[in-house]
């Protein structure tokens, strides 16, 4: 099969994929989000989003978007952002989620609306069971399987380590032309993984749809391409809902302006493991090509950057958050407020690996953070020590 049908059924196999059993986020899953590390990061994307509401002149409806909320903890932080800010609260209509995991519905539900869940409930449940739930301060939250089904309306659309699990095709060029990768069986009993990759013997229909492109022409063989159609298509689908209703969007993942070469990783109790281990207890994530997302909004938003994350909270203040959060902590609680914040900045650690677009409607002011774009990392970047 193609490595983007196993990604797709390890993942959200709606019985068995790895984001449908609930909870796989934090010290206790598999891997930590910047959300999770602390609340400055989700407070200052809420202050961009209040910055591009001003500069889209202050739509009186507008509605919050997120992709792939995790626990919800981003969203909640933003909204406690935003809270501070009574003409940007009045405006917001309502906030909307795209989660295809009911387990982790059930989470965000409880982080956004203060309704508890037992442990028992968190990986059962029909994907439709929570469509929609209404916060303590009368904000309304609705869930939606696919970016699609969300209203008609001025959207300010966050996707947060969204499009890093969107699943990819593989291809190596060879002598013969490009040849994709696909999973195969392994046919000795003396493997680990009972799966192994292989290259298809011919062309294939993905290889001939995606990567015999002019764009991959001076490739060598050898040399290996990872393409996202799915990405793409989000991607465009954002850019078509803001051209026609208005808004901005801010995508923040780990990856890189152009990507060649094998990113494809899994993740397991916060260290690497072999992409074909244990399918359905493994994380699978691969670096996201900006520039191939960029592709797929020309002619109907702005789009800016890629800029690093830690550009990017520079340029919102994480320096002067950092000092008032301090001023009102304890000795216990100011050791660990400085750890998080180097770990979102440092480019050692979440820094430089993890960059940022933004994309705002055509012709509209360029967007906080995007007017410079930052400068490169005197350091090579590699995800070892970001998203674990």
């Amino acid at each position: 099969m193609s490595v983007s049908h196993f990604m797709r059924q390890v993942l959200v196999n709606p019985l068995s994929g790895y984001y449908m059993k609930g909870d796989v986020f934090g010290t206790q899953g598999d891997f930590i989000t910047s959300p999770e590390i602390s609340q400055m990061f989700g407070e200052l994307l809420g202050i961009w989003f209040l910055i591009q509401w001003q500069n889209i002149g202050k739509p009186s409806r507008v509605q919050l978007v997120e992709l792939g909320p995790g626990r919800g903890t981003l969203m909640m932080d933003m909204l406690r952002a935003a809270s501070r800010f009574k003409e940007f609260k009045k405006a917001i209509s309502g906030v909307h989620l795209v989660e295809a995991s009911p387990g982790l519905r059930k989470l965000q539900r409880q982080t956004l609306c203060d309704i508890p869940i037992s442990e028992e409930q968190i990986g059962g449940g029909s994907r439709e069971g929570i469509t929609s739930a209404q916060r303590p301060d009368g904000l309304q939250i609705s869930w939606h399987d696919v970016f699609d089904d969300l209203p008609g309306e001025c959207s300010l659309i966050v996707a947060h380590e969204f499009f890093d699990a969107l699943p990819i095709y593989k291809f190596e060029k060879t002598t013969e032309g490009w040849r994709e990768l696909v999973v195969d069986l392994e046919e000795e009993e003396s493997s680990p993984y009972h799966l192994r990759f292989v290259l298809a013997p011919g062309p294939t229909q993905a290889s001939r749809a995606f990567a015999e492109h002019p764009a991959y022409d001076h490739f060598q063989p050898g040399d290996r391409i990872e393409i996202s159609p799915d990405s793409f298509r989000v991607a465009h689908e954002m850019a078509k809902h803001m051209n026609k209703h208005g808004g901005s969007a801010l995508i923040v993942d780990y990856g890189k302006d152009h990507i060649q070469g094998d990113t494809l990783r899994g993740i397991h109790k916060h260290k690497f493991t072999h992409v074909l281990t244990q399918p359905g207890n493994v994380d699978l994530s691969a670096d996201v090509d900006f520039e191939y997302l960029k592709q797929a909004t020309e002619e109907l938003v702005d789009c800016h950057g890629s800029v690093t994350q830690a550009h990017l909270l520079h340029s919102l203040g994480i320096g002067a958050r950092l000092d008032m959060l301090l001023a009102k902590a304890s000795a216990a609680r100011r050791e660990g407020l400085i750890s998080s914040y180097h770990r979102l900045v440092d480019p050692k650690e979440m820094g430089n690996v993890y960059r940022v677009m933004a994309m705002t409607p055509l012709g509209s002011p360029t967007p906080v953070a995007f007017d410079k774009q930052s400068p490169p990392s005197s350091q090579e970047s590699t995800p070892s020590s970001s998203k674990l």
